[in-house]
């Protein structure tokens, strides 16, 4: 089930510039590439799509971006729940074209070296950063850029910490997970040819209770 809805979400903020395998593929290598969760990823990436589509220029551009963020929670130590909380406050501020107080605190809180981050592109320190914040200057567009201006050197400290036991499950989970899409989007198939077909199914199904 939880396959069959990222399946959707994927296919529907695919910019059609590659089809919905593709873009998955290219989730899946992501979130190897950053030691991260598949499902987690693909929300992710489903979340900026749909929510925030003006921030970017293309499916690709969201996939790379979820990669660096996944690589600067990693960085920045974030638990499951910190991490969360601060995806949902980037997709908020991505959404609504700014990065606000709020926001911001949530991310200095979580995700600071993604704030840090943002401070350096801008040539500010966090204090003024948080200023800015509250006028509204810190719009999508920074955001983006500054994380993707620091990718190189993001990338080099990301690689300089070691993998551990939870990140090499991770990755193979990934990897079963991949394997596996084609029989899990047929079992997902299934579950609509049972709805659309209740009627005849529904007998079949109340005979084995019987």
């Amino acid at each position: 089930d939880q396959q069959s809805a990222l399946n959707a979400r994927i296919h529907m903020m695919n910019d059609g510039l590659q089809t919905t395998e593709e873009l998955q593929k290219r989730i899946y290598q992501a979130a190897q590439a950053s030691r991260g969760s598949y499902n987690n990823t693909a929300s992710m990436v489903g979340k900026f799509g749909t929510l925030a589509p003006d921030a970017f220029n293309s499916s690709q551009e969201i996939v790379d971006f979820a990669e660096q963020i996944n690589k600067h929670l990693t960085l920045s130590g974030a638990s499951g729940a910190g991490a969360d909380a601060a995806v949902l406050q980037l997709t908020q501020a991505l959404s609504a074209g700014v990065l606000r107080g709020e926001e911001l605190n949530s991310v200095l809180e979580q995700a600071p070296t993604i704030a840090q981050t943002i401070a350096e592109y801008m040539g500010v320190n966090i204090g003024k950063m948080r200023e800015l914040a509250s006028e509204g200057k810190i719009t999508a567009d920074v955001v983006k850029n500054a994380l993707f201006s620091a990718a190189e050197e993001t990338n080099a400290k990301f690689a300089e910490i070691p993998m551990t036991f939870a990140q090499l499950w991770q990755s193979g989970m990934n990897a079963v997970q991949q394997a596996s899409m084609p029989a899990l989007q047929a079992i997902a198939k299934g579950a609509t040819f049972i709805h659309d077909n209740w009627d005849k199914v529904a007998p079949v199904l109340l005979g084995v209770a019987a």
